[in-house]
């Protein structure tokens, strides 16, 4: 009787709490010149660099294929067709649940979001900066209106800046701008301005 509780209690947390997907592997063309493409597969934490020369594996560091294979959502938010600077760096917006393997626990039903900053140096794919969005964990609130998901929510502005997207401050929505400067991210609320670096 005690083995038949047992199965159907891990049945019911299974229905309750279905794993998620990988999300599926992303290909997107770099803004330096080259025409190269990055593959990047968010499953395995590996990438490729995709050129006229052919594939070639790139080196990833344990902490970057660990986020990055956590994550429940990646969606590339790239860099606009009218930046100035040639450039091989990649802007991601990624997600993952806070504890996936504690569902019924402290921040069971949580997510970690963030803007993910990476770029291709001498063979690897390395994080150049990352900006969280929202942490349970470290109980950072919601930085952006997600309500209608990740694709709605951020918007692609011309050179210098990436994207724009609408933040939550008090209970009123603020348009912010991330940019890049000096291989970090940046952001402002006034995408007219010279962008600054985020505050640590």
């Amino acid at each position: 009787m005690k083995r038949l509780l047992t199965g159907l209690l891990g049945v019911c947390i299974a229905a309750a709490f279905p794993a998620l997907a990988a999300p599926p592997s992303l290909t997107v063309a770099l803004a330096d010149g080259s025409r190269a493409r990055l593959r990047i597969d968010s499953a395995t934490g590996s990438a490729q660099l995709l050129s006229a020369a052919g594939t070639t594996d790139l080196r990833v560091n344990p902490t970057l294929r660990d986020a990055l294979s956590r994550s429940d959502t990646v969606m590339a938010l790239g860099r606009h067709a009218a930046a100035t600077d040639a450039d091989s760096s990649l802007l991601l917006f990624i997600s993952a649940a806070s504890r996936p393997g504690a569902p019924m626990g402290y921040c069971g039903a949580g997510q970690e979001d963030g803007l993910l900053l990476l770029g291709v140096r001498n063979g690897a794919l390395v994080q150049l900066d990352f900006m969280v969005l929202q942490s349970c964990l470290d109980s950072i609130d919601l930085a952006v209106d997600l309500a209608d998901g990740p694709a709605a929510a951020f918007h692609p502005l011309p050179a210098p800046w990436l994207v724009r997207f609408a933040a939550l401050q008090e209970d009123t929505l603020v348009q912010r701008c991330v940019g890049i400067r000096e291989e970090r991210l940046v952001v402002e609320d006034d995408c007219g301005g010279s962008a600054s670096p985020v505050p640590p």
